[in-house]
């Protein structure tokens, strides 16, 4: 009888511990909507600035991208949790360019890469703007 009840008390006290690993608390999703400086880290090119305009309504993300020559292009994706996932397509001499983006958000930093056509990618990062 006494391993009985020992074995109900380890059960009860173990049970709710398997169900918070078995269902995680949702992270809450960062909020990115502002203006935020990046710095892309391009091998053989050095750095280069971008403005970006986020406006996020919920997990979706629209905005800009702004070069210093003042060319502005335009931004689609999401924030799910502290991830950052879009699009930015832009004029490369007369034909359509993506580029995709994937980042994590920390307070006011972003870290994360991004690819143009499987031509290119690298690293950059974010600050936001106060």
């Amino acid at each position: 009888m006494k391993k009985l009840l020992l074995l109900a008390c380890v059960v009860a006290l173990i049970a709710p511990a398997w169900a918070v690993a078995q269902n995680p608390p949702k992270q809450d999703t960062v909020n990115i909507t502002g203006t935020w400086d990046l710095q892309f880290e391009m091998e053989g090119m050095g750095k280069m600035s971008i403005t970006a305009t986020y406006k996020q309504e919920g997990e979706k993300l629209t905005g800009t991208h702004s070069d210093p020559n003042g060319g502005t292009s335009p931004l689609v994706g999401t924030v799910v949790g502290n991830a950052v996932k879009y699009t930015v397509t832009f004029d490369m001499g007369g034909q359509p360019g993506k580029a995709e983006h994937t980042a994590k958000v920390e307070g006011n930093t972003m870290t994360g890469t991004f690819e143009i056509a499987g031509m290119m990618s690298a690293p950059f990062t974010g600050n936001k703007r106060q």
